[in-house]
Parts: structure tokens; C-alpha cells; sequence
């Protein structure tokens, strides 16, 4: 094929991109990026459950500054979602990219199924569903109509920048919302301007500060910065970013990363998250610093995860790479057991780490039968349209 054949920018790409060695067309799995999503989900998860006050910790006769650094530890874990952004921003910017090469287009319609298969099922069935028939079991639970209208049009977020959080199981989903905002545009980016891509993500970078800086000047409360799409879109862009790199660089530079590495980028990202959590705030001034910095600690996690050798082969490592598969539904259900048992109430430490046990089972094993009855059906169907 001439280049004056290759009439799509995808096809004159794969043309003229002479280091980028051609792609087999096989699915694209990573064993590693499941761990990070577990990851991603248990700091999330021990942010709900993890008590924020010292009088909890000096039951257990731990000293106030060790207390203090668990505490902003747990509260760090709040940033689990930057993960998420940016490992899905990753992951779709890859596998849009590689389809572009291998077939020299982007199939919109059908990537645009896809994520409605992978997503939609759980979603609307937790959000029509399970959080309805938890009212009569969590009276205290509470998604008015307007809520619930607006996270089915998938703009939750907004809603909870409008009004604030709901006092709802369902209140996790605004992340949801963003990411769905996510996929709906970015096909139709990269499509538009593939040869500009690593311009564009400076664009989006330079929106969220900008967006973060007016909040911030107008006096913005949370969560009108948190769950805002166009304040939270550095891991987003940032998370493009390194796809660009690995797939220009096939994953050679990544590859090559020493273990001591990928171990000084772990440490380097959680040191980042608690700081973040222990002197920054979600507005004011300081979000304008507390954001980036939390961007590159995830940046840093997602590549110390990248290309990890995992030895697939044992029970422990199979186990945790299952939990990661299932982690969407770890995520939806979580908050749902944490409420029905009461952990946030339980003072007693014997108590409450019961319940926070008991709550991570339930949301493991609800969340397994979600995925094999509800969701792999669809992921079934998700399968045969792949590219």
C-alpha cells in the first residue's frame, strides 16, 4: 500500500510510523493492569472503612503520630479513582491505537458497544434495582428522583456538583459518570486527531487546571471540584500519555524497568497520596496543588505496574488477578455492605475490623456472582465485536 492509498490518517499513520513494529492481532490482556485495578479498588475501599479519628487508634495503644500517618494513609485511598482514570484512559487509548493499526480505522459504533456491554448491565441493574430495594433495608439511604434521573443519563457527577452527594449505596457511581463521558468522546478524538494526540492531552491538562483555578477563585465547596469532569481530567490525559509512549516505543523502555524501580515508584506514589491526604484539600488553594500531584503518583503506579512479569501460575497470584477481573463489581457493591454492616458505626476495634472483614467478603462474593450470572453474558457478546 502506497501512501497515497492509505486514505485514512490510521492507515497513513501505520505508514509512515516506521519504528512502531507491526501489531499481531490478538486480544490484548495484561495480568499486571488486573493487580493495579485491585489495587486501585482496595484503596478505595480501606478509605471507607479505615477510621479517620486518633481516639480510635489510642484504644489499640498506638501512638498519636503513627496514628496520624494511618489515618492520612487510609485517607489517601480516597485517590483510588485517580487510578482508575488513568488506568482506563490508558487502556482504551491503547487498544483504540492498536486497532487503528492493525485494521487502518476505528470502528466508533462498535467500540461505543462494547463499553456499553462491559458497563451498562451492572450499572442500571444496581442503579434501578439494588439501591431502590435498599431504602426499606437502610431507611437512612436516600436517592431522590432527580439523582437517580440524572445517573441514568450517565451525567451523576454533575449532579452531585449541583446538589452534592447523595446520602446513597449509589453515590460511588458519579466516577462512573466520568468515565462514561470519557468513552464517549474519545473514540471520536482520536479518530479526529491522531496525529495530534500528544497536543490534545496537553489541552486537557491545561482545561483542568485552568477549570480547578476558577473553582477555586469562585469558592467552590466540595464536591464541586472532585466530581467535576472538566477539573478531573489530568489522570485522564496523563494516562493517554504513557499509551502513546508504550505503543511508539513498544514497550521496550517499560519492560527494561529494574525491580528496585518499580518498587521506588510504588513508594514514591503512595508517599504521594498520603501527603496529599494529610496536608492538601479536595478545594481551595491548595486542590490546585493536591491534583497534579496525585496525577503523577498514579502515573507512577501504572508504571511500575506495566510489563510486570507475574508468575500466573500460582493459586495466590490467579486469585488476586481474579479479583482484579471483577473489580467493577467490587467497586458498584462495596459501599452498599459497608452501610448494611455498619462498619463506620462500630467504635470498638475487635467490632469493627469484623465488619470490615464481613464487608469485604459479602462485596467479593456478590460481586463474583454479578460477574459469571450478570455481566459475562454481555462480555460474552463484547467479545465477538472486538476488532
Amino acid at each position: 500500500m502506497t501512501l497515497q492509498k492509505a486514505r485514512s490518517p490510521l492507515a497513513r499513520l501505520a505508514l509512515l510510523s516506521g519504528p512502531m513494529p507491526p501489531i499481531t492481532p490478538v486480544r490484548y490482556y495484561r495480568p499486571e493492569l488486573d493487580l493495579l485495578r485491585l489495587f486501585a479498588f482496595s484503596l478505595v475501599f480501606l478509605s471507607h472503612v479505615a477510621p479517620g479519628d486518633e481516639a480510635f487508634y489510642a484504644q489499640l495503644r498506638i501512638p498519636p503520630a503513627l496514628a496520624d500517618v494511618l489515618i492520612s494513609v487510609a485517607a489517601g485511598g480516597a485517590f483510588g479513582v485517580d487510578l482508575f482514570f488513568a488506568l482506563s484512559s490508558f487502556l482504551i487509548t491503547t487498544l483504540l491505537l492498536r486497532e487503528g493499526r492493525v485494521r487502518g480505522s476505528i470502528d466508533v459504533s462498535k467500540f461505543y458497544l462494547r463499553r456499553i456491554l462491559r458497563i451498562w448491565p451492572l450499572y442500571f441493574v444496581f442503579l434501578f434495582i439494588f439501591t431502590p430495594v435498599l431504602h426499606f433495608v437502610l431507611p437512612n439511604d436516600s436517592m431522590p428522583i432527580k439523582y437517580i434521573a440524572a445517573f441514568a443519563l450517565l451525567s451523576g457527577n454533575w449532579a452531585c456538583v449541583a446538589w452534592g452527594f447523595p446520602h446513597s449505596v449509589a453515590s460511588p457511581l458519579w466516577s462512573v459518570s466520568i468515565e462514561e463521558q470519557f468513552y464517549l468522546a474519545w473514540p471520536l478524538v482520536i479518530r479526529r486527531w491522531l496525529h495530534h494526540l500528544v497536543p490534545v492531552a496537553l489541552v486537557l491538562l491545561a482545561v483542568s487546571f485552568i477549570a480547578r483555578f476558577y473553582l477555586v477563585y469562585q469558592g467552590a465547596v466540595h464536591p464541586q471540584i472532585w466530581c467535576n469532569t472538566l477539573a478531573r481530567l489530568d489522570p485522564i490525559a496523563c494516562g493517554a500519555l504513557i499509551a502513546v509512549y508504550v505503543q511508539r516505543k513498544e514497550q521496550q523502555t517499560l519492560a527494561a524497568l529494574p525491580t528496585w524501580s518499580r518498587v521506588l515508584l510504588l513508594v514514591i506514589g503512595i508517599t504521594i497520596l498520603t501527603a496529599s491526604a494529610r496536608y492538601g484539600d479536595f478545594v481551595g488553594p491548595r486542590a490546585l496543588i493536591v491534583y497534579p500531584a496525585v496525577t503523577a503518583a498514579c502515573i507512577a503506579l501504572l508504571i511500575a505496574a506495566l510489563n510486570l512479569k507475574i508468575a500466573t501460575d500460582t493459586k495466590t497470584t490467579r486469585a488476586l488477578i481474579y479479583l482484579g477481573r471483577i473489580s467493577y463489581g467490587l467497586y458498584i457493591f462495596h459501599s452498599m455492605f459497608v452501610m448494611l454492616f455498619g462498619v463506620v458505626s462500630a467504635h470498638d476495634p475487635g467490632d469493627r475490623s469484623v465488619r470490615i472483614v464481613s464487608a469485604l467478603l459479602a462485596t467479593i462474593a456478590i460481586a463474583s456472582i454479578s460477574y459469571h450470572l450478570l455481566e459475562s453474558p454481555f462480555l460474552r457478546i463484547k467479545d465477538s465485536l472486538r476488532r
